[in-house]
């Protein structure tokens, strides 16, 4: 009581009531928090202890993600809460539990988390990944046929331009049996392929690097750590804010392609000029309303020779018919001219990125295992020489090595670490194959599902650190536990562009085998290194050596 009176002494009226106000917000949000950060606890749910402000969300700032899901994953098990800011989030990763979340209940769990595009008025922010409830459904069927086999069909030479072009520019590193940097490299090559696939652009990814689209594109995959911060923590409301969403946007990377879309456009539109991309697909299709199998995949593997392709492990009468039902009568026949752009910027940054990621970690194991490599390339060379120096679209299709290679690739090394449904109203999760309980959901919690925890769990994949794409093999993909295999998500709202992604590695790495040799260097990290802070999987630098194979023809259909 002395110290009080003392300090009030040395304090006059003004000072003393803004010291009282701090003292009073300062304790009213210590209680605050104390409440909205035992959300988890009061129901018996383990996880890691949050931190006020921004829950557990600082922690891939210091532990690079992957390593963070794992050791979260084993210490808490397939079950577990955390909180992104005092927003409770949900770890499911019970496989039972993920059907029910991705396939039987997908209409209680059809957005992903929102994170308030959905409201905006900007072509960027009108993408089927972003757009939730019937919006989604409505682009989503629209936009399925893009990806049918006929379609894919049409940009197979195209994407098999590409890979020849960036053949023909390793070529003097190889001769000079220089090192490579993968990622840097390899997204030269995607950048190509989705630049010319999506827009019918050819951008100047060997030659310049100040070219603008290249810039603008590699500005959308810089953000600072700050922005991912405020992103983070920033309430729904705020973010939307004119000023702040500016802020947050940083870059003027997608105006350049907004632009670029409109132009291109208009520009077909009165020349009546037809082109091989995507969109142009975008622009002529035209959804019929009568046809509810409105999902292309049944049609894409009757007719495409991917049967025996991994993604289809967790494919089943449910999973058939949560496509069929979740896109049913949708009666618009066209997407707007801003959701046609919100597309193709979409397409962009998912096929530059993640497949340049699955090619750039798929030849580091290639040159840290030889054997592996003279399988595949054994595997091509055999295919090629029965079709007289060619391989077709069906035929590499088909092919059970590349196959498997590319996923185990996915297996060890998914893209996107984690998948989020949100609940749409207060639900119960009913249990899982392993005893880990019922939990009762309030509307509006995220589920989040650790794929990268998942693939490295050692009960669905033995020794999971060992890169082994036998497990892959025709003969032993039955073992593979459905819902366990994650890459491209499942259920309804999986990546659209899924076998876009594979044909493309496909390819490029059937035409790389023929020509190169990949191997381990002074400069290659092993073990990798990743990234802090990112939600995607990146390691910090890549590096191989490479050499022209002393067999080498011209390569494929050269």
């Amino acid at each position: 009581m002395s110290i009080l009176l003392t300090i009030t002494d040395y304090l006059g009226p003004i000072q003393l009531a803004i010291i009282t106000i701090l003292v009073s917000v300062l304790t009213y949000n210590y209680f605050k928090w104390k409440r909205l950060l035992s959300y988890w606890s009061s129901r018996n749910v383990s996880g890691p202890k949050p931190l006020p402000v921004f829950g557990n969300f600082l922690a891939k700032f210091f532990i690079p993600k992957p390593y963070l899901e794992l050791q979260w994953y084993r210490q808490f098990g397939r079950l577990f809460g955390t909180y992104t800011g005092d927003k409770p989030d949900l770890t499911v990763a019970d496989p039972e539990l993920i059907k029910q979340i991705m396939v039987k209940d997908f209409h209680r769990f059809r957005n992903r988390r929102d994170n308030g595009s959905s409201r905006s008025n900007e072509p960027i922010a009108k993408n089927m990944f972003s757009s939730r409830d019937d919006t989604w459904k409505r682009i989503r069927a629209i936009a399925s046929p893009t990806f049918t086999s006929g379609k894919l069909r049409k940009l197979y030479t195209l994407i098999g331009q590409c890979c020849d072009e960036f053949v023909g520019h390793l070529d003097g590193k190889a001769n000079r049996r220089e090192s490579i940097e993968l990622k840097k490299s390899m997204g030269d090559l995607t950048m190509d392929v989705i630049a010319r696939c999506a827009f019918a652009t050819k951008p100047n990814t060997y030659t310049d690097p100040d070219d603008r689209f290249t810039r603008s594109a590699n500005s959308l995959f810089t953000i600072p750590v700050w922005r991912i911060i405020l992103m983070a923590i920033l309430p729904t409301r705020i973010r939307r804010l004119p000023p702040i969403s500016r802020l947050l946007r940083g870059t003027a990377g997608p105006d350049f392609f907004v632009n670029l879309g409109r132009k291109l456009m208009a520009h077909r539109r009165e020349t009546q000029a037809k082109h091989n991309d995507f969109l142009q697909l975008l622009m002529d299709v035209e959804h019929n309303p009568n046809n509810n199998n409105t999902d292309s995949s049944v049609e894409h593997r009757e007719s495409s020779g991917d049967l025996n392709e991994a993604h289809h492990v967790n494919e089943g009468a449910d999973e058939l018919l949560a496509n069929r039902e979740a896109l049913s009568n949708v009666l618009a026949k066209r997407l707007t001219e801003d959701e046609i752009l919100g597309q193709c910027f979409l397409f962009f940054i998912a096929g530059y990125e993640t497949t340049a990621t699955t090619l750039s970690f798929c030849t580091y194991e290639l040159a840290l295992n030889p054997r592996l490599q003279d399988r595949l390339y054994d595997e091509i060379n055999g295919a090629v020489n029965q079709q007289n120096g060619k391989l077709d679209y069906e035929v590499l299709s088909s092919l059970p090595f590349i196959d498997s290679l590319i996923s185990e690739t996915l297996r060890k090394y998914p893209p996107l670490l984690r998948l989020e449904r949100e609940a749409m109203e207060d639900i119960k999760l009913m249990g899982g194959d392993d005893s880990t309980g019922s939990i009762q959901l309030e509307k509006g919690t995220v589920c989040e599902i650790p794929v990268y925890a998942i693939h490295h769990d050692p009960e669905y994949y033995p020794e999971p650190d060992r890169f082994n794409p036998d497990r892959f093999m025709p003969d032993n993909r039955p073992l593979i536990k459905p819902y366990t295999y994650l890459p491209f998500g499942v259920g309804p709202r999986n990546c659209i562009g899924m076998r876009f992604a594979l044909l493309e590695a496909k390819l490029a790495l059937a035409k790389l085998v023929q020509v190169y040799r990949f191997s381990r260097v002074g400069d290659t990290d092993v073990p990798l290194v990743y990234n802090r802070g990112r939600d995607l999987m990146q390691a910090r630098r890549l590096v191989v050596g490479i050499e022209k194979r002393v067999d080498a023809g011209d390569g494929i259909g050269k």
